[in-house]
């Protein structure tokens, strides 16, 4: 929700909506009442507005790296992660920063779908961080990076060149029915939630992925349509997510964002070589927030 926006209930007749407000702000409203000689004033009421928090390293300039692994944020700030930790140390990392391919500033971030070892790996990058690997069968992370902001939409830009899904390669019959097929494109994903608690998930245990559509710990969600989720034809196109509120009233406590090249990865399905560019990401703050 907007921090330049307030909504105002005393009871069901009596509602208004200020905007145009400043953010993290102090302010005070009162309500007058006028019936021919009768006229009454509340007495203040004091509220603040919301600080706009705005979406760290959004464009991807800043990477620091650690061994084999690299890390899409300053040394020592925890905002953003991947699944380099799992993908290094089997051979390489699946999300770098570059400098040739960019939408603005100097870099951008490149997620690549690859094989490690024998097993397919989808690139990720999020918010939150990586927990452990489990095996050489998968990984848990955690899901969600502390945030208090109510943003409406997420914006930025992708490219993305999927790779064909071969029939030795990357098909897997488990992957939900709307996955792409054998011999078909593959399909990215990039969505966005605000959640209550921060989330684990276990990629060797499916059960453990919320249905970030229905969780009662997700306040607002946003996700690109499937029909934006294919090749850009190498050019940059602009992202718009809008959230979507269950609760106007919660305040969350985490941000949720995900960018993967293969959105089905997580069932070891998808294109080797599916390439996802994401750059100049953004979190916007309007006075109307969408609702469910």
């Amino acid at each position: 929700m907007s921090s330049q926006s307030l909504n105002v209930s005393v009871s069901n007749d009596i509602k208004a909506t200020l905007k145009g407000l400043t953010p993290d702000t102090d302010y005070e409203y009162r309500l007058r009442y006028e019936d021919g000689d009768i006229e009454s004033i509340s007495e203040p009421v004091a509220f603040t507005t919301e600080e706009q928090i705005s979406l760290y390293n959004g464009g991807f300039e800043d990477w620091w790296v650690d061994g084999k692994t690299e890390y899409p944020n300053e040394q020592g700030t925890n905002f953003w992660d991947t699944k380099n930790k799992s993908s290094a140390s089997f051979g390489g990392s699946n999300t770098t920063g570059i400098t040739d391919i960019v939408h603005g500033g100097y870099m951008a971030a490149r997620l690549e779908s690859k094989y490690i070892v024998i097993k397919f790996s989808a690139a990720s990058l999020y918010t939150g961080s990586f927990e452990c690997l489990i095996g050489t069968d998968g990984d848990s992370v955690n899901w969600g990076t502390p945030f208090t902001s109510r943003p409406t939409a997420l914006k930025g830009w992708m490219q993305y060149a999927p790779a064909v899904i071969a029939g030795t390669q990357g098909f897997s019959s488990d992957a939900p029915a709307d996955a792409p097929g054998k011999g078909e494109p593959d399909v990215c994903a990039i969505f966005c939630a605000l959640l209550s608690e921060a989330l684990t998930v276990d990629n060797t245990d499916m059960s453990t992925f919320p249905d970030l559509e229905t969780d009662p710990r997700v306040i607002a969600y946003g996700a690109l349509p499937a029909e934006q989720s294919v090749s850009t034809d190498g050019q940059w196109k602009e992202v718009n997510i809008p959230l979507v509120y269950r609760d106007l009233n919660k305040k969350p406590t985490h941000l949720l964002i995900v960018f993967t090249s293969s959105k089905y990865g997580d069932y070891q399905h998808g294109g080797k070589g599916s390439t996802l560019y994401i750059d100049d990401f953004s979190l916007e703050y309007g006075d109307t927030p969408a609702c469910q």
